[in-house]
C-alpha cells in the first residue's frame, strides 16, 4: 500500500472528507488530494497532528515498505533527519563559539575545523536525500513525491533565537550526558552564563553511576549512546529506591526527532524534550521550570 492509499483509506475509515483534515491542519483541500494521489508528502512538522486526526501513530504512517521488505522512501527521509540535524547542531554551536573566541587563534581554528568537518557530513546527508528524491522521480513516471527544497526546509529548520533573559542557576548542579565531546563542549558554553555547576557523563551507564554518587538537580540526557541509551538510563534512575533521587528532572536533548524516540523518552519518565540544534531560549525556559523556584 502506498502512502497516499493509506491516507485515503484512514480518512474514509474515520468518515472524513478531504476538507476536514485540511481545515484542522490549516492547509488546502488540494494539498490533501495531492497526498492521496502520491504526488507529494505532508510537511514533516504536520505528521504528529495528521496521525492524531487519522487515529494512528506517526510510526503507522512511516512503517510502509516498498513491497520487497525495504524501507519506504518516506521512512528513509525521516530517519535521515537525525544525520542532518546532528552536524547542523555542531555547525551552529561552533559558529557561536568561533565568534565568542575570535580573538583566540587556537580556539578559533579549532571551532572552524569542527565547522568544516560538520559541513562535509551535512553535505553527504543532503546528497543522500537528493538521491532518494531522484529515485522517487524515476519510480513514479517523472512525478516527484517530495520537493527537495521543502524537505530541506523542514529538516534543517531552526527556531529564531533571541537573546535569552539572564537566568541565574548558581548553586544548582546539572548533569550533561552525551557521548560526543563536542556536544558536551557546546552544552557547557550554553549553560555557562547561568552559573550552574556542570557535571558530565559520556554514556547512559556512566550517567547512572555518577548520579548515584553525586546527586544533581537536573539531567540533560542524549538519547542515542553506546552501552546504555538515554531512555534506558532515565528508566534506571526512575527505578532507584531513593524517591528524591528517582524524581530528578530529566530532559532529553537529542537530534532524534522521530516519534518513537520521543515516546521512548516519555515512557522512560523523562520530563521534557529539547531538539538539536538547540533553541537556547527554549532550553533556558525549560531549565527555569525546574530550577528557577528553588
Amino acid at each position: 500500500m502506498s502512502f497516499g492509499s493509506l491516507i485515503r483509506s484512514l480518512r474514509k475509515q474515520n468518515n472524513l472528507t478531504q476538507a476536514e483534515p485540511a481545515d484542522r491542519l490549516g492547509i488546502t483541500d488540494k494539498a490533501v488530494s495531492k497526498w492521496e494521489r502520491d504526488l507529494s508528502y505532508p510537511d514533516i512538522a504536520l505528521f504528529p497532528q495528521l496521525a492524531d486526526i487519522l487515529g494512528v501513530s506517526v510510526n503507522d504512517l512511516l512503517l510502509l515498505d516498498n513491497g520487497d521488505g525495504t524501507q519506504s522512501r518516506l521512512s528513509q527521509i525521516f530517519r535521515l533527519s537525525h544525520d542532518i540535524r546532528t552536524p547542523l547542531h555542531f555547525i551552529l554551536g561552533c559558529t557561536d563559539l568561533a565568534m565568542k573566541y575570535r580573538n583566540d587563534p587556537e580556539a578559533l581554528n579549532h571551532y572552524l575545523e569542527c565547522i568544516r568537518i560538520s559541513g562535509n557530513y551535512l553535505l553527504d546527508a543532503v546528497n543522500y536525500l537528493m538521491r532518494i528524491a531522484s529515485d522517487n522521480n524515476r519510480n513514479n513516471t517523472g512525478k516527484p513525491l517530495i520537493h527537495i527544497d521543502e524537505a530541506w526546509e523542514s529538516l534543517s529548520s531552526r527556531s529564531d533565537q533571541q537573546t535569552p533573559r539572564k537566568y541565574d542557576f548558581r548553586g544548582r548542579k546539572i548533569l550533561v550526558v552525551d557521548d560526543m565531546e563536542l556536544n558536551r563542549e557546546i552544552a557547557a558554553e550554553i549553560l555557562k552564563p547561568t552559573g550552574a555547576f556542570i557535571e558530565y557523563a559520556e554514556n547512559g551507564k556512566q550517567a547512572v553511576e555518577k548520579f548515584r554518587n553525586t546527586a544533581c538537580d537536573l539531567i540533560l540526557m542524549d538519547l542515542q549512546m553506546p552501552q546504555m541509551s538515554g531512555s534506558e538510563a532515565a528508566a534506571a534512575i526512575r527505578a532507584l529506591n531513593d524517591p528524591v533521587l528517582a524524581s530528578v528532572p530529566i530532559i532529553a536533548m537529542s537530534a532524534n526527532i522521530y516519534e518513537a524516540d520521543r515516546k521512548a523518552a516519555e515512557d522512560a519518565g523523562m520530563n521534557g524534550f529539547i531538539e538539536k540544534p538547540v533553541d537556547v531560549g527554549k532550553l533556558y525556559d525549560t531549565l527555569w521550570q525546574y530550577l528557577g523556584t528553588g
